[in-house]
């Protein structure tokens, strides 16, 4: 009987080392995916990384162009003259436009890595600093948005107030007259009107204001490139 017992308990005894060591191979397997899938996902987002600040560089350097021919408009503003300028299309496209010199990165790997829940694996340190990141993209899109309407009124009041200059100076696409340039013109025909230089000064502050933020995504960037490279070991 006693070797009976002695039997079973070896055989329990087995039995359990056999789940026992089984469950941690398999613990130690999920371990493994699991790292190797947050290293995978580490690495997609230095590659998405790179890319958005190649983007950022790009932008940058159109907007230190805007942002001289803002200042160049500013400090000149009782004398400058579109006639005087080397190019005054760029010039009129660097103080009038907003779309098109809007700061807007692809994000698309980054929400799909939050959909899926991948983006969770991250490092805290980094998740956090992408925290910081997308606010600051939000709060520069919320400027972009306010300089679009700063342009409008812009335009809202020149259509009101200096109706006879706008017509003679046309700049809609679709007016066999118009030419974007035309901007200017009106803007020196205009320029005593205090309040045409407040509407533009709103407009171009904006225009700074979005600017000089957009160099701060890509201190942020630098600093996450950096962090990067410590937890993929490079």
């Amino acid at each position: 009987m006693k070797n009976i017992l002695a039997r079973g308990g070896i055989e329990f005894l087995a039995v359990l080392l056999g789940i026992s060591g089984s469950l941690w191979i398999d613990n130690n397997k999920k371990e493994a995916d699991l790292e190797l899938e947050r290293k995978t996902v580490h690495e997609i987002i230095e590659r998405e990384v790179d890319q958005i600040m190649a983007y950022t560089d790009e932008r940058l350097a159109y907007y230190k162009k805007q942002d001289e021919s803002n200042y160049y408009l500013f400090e000149n503003w009782e004398s400058f003259s579109s006639d005087s300028l080397e190019d005054p299309f760029q010039f009129t496209y660097n103080v009038f436009t907003t779309g098109t010199y809007m700061y807007s990165p692809n994000l698309s790997t980054f929400d799909a890595l939050k959909s899926d829940g991948r983006f969770n694996l991250i490092d805290i340190g980094l998740r956090k600093s992408f925290g910081e990141f997308f606010m600051l993209l939000e709060y520069i899109k919320k400027i972009e948005d306010n300089e679009n309407i700063a342009r409008e009124r812009l335009l809202a009041y020149i259509n009101t107030n200096h109706s006879d200059v706008k017509y003679k100076y046309p700049i809609g696409p679709f007016n066999p007259n118009g030419k974007f340039e035309n901007f200017l013109l009106i803007l020196e025909h205009t320029r005593f009107d205090k309040s045409v230089w407040g509407h533009i000064d709103h407009k171009v502050g904006l225009t700074r204001s979005r600017n000089s933020r957009v160099k701060w995504v890509k201190d942020l960037l630098i600093s996450i490139q950096n962090d990067l490279k410590k937890v993929n070991g490079v």
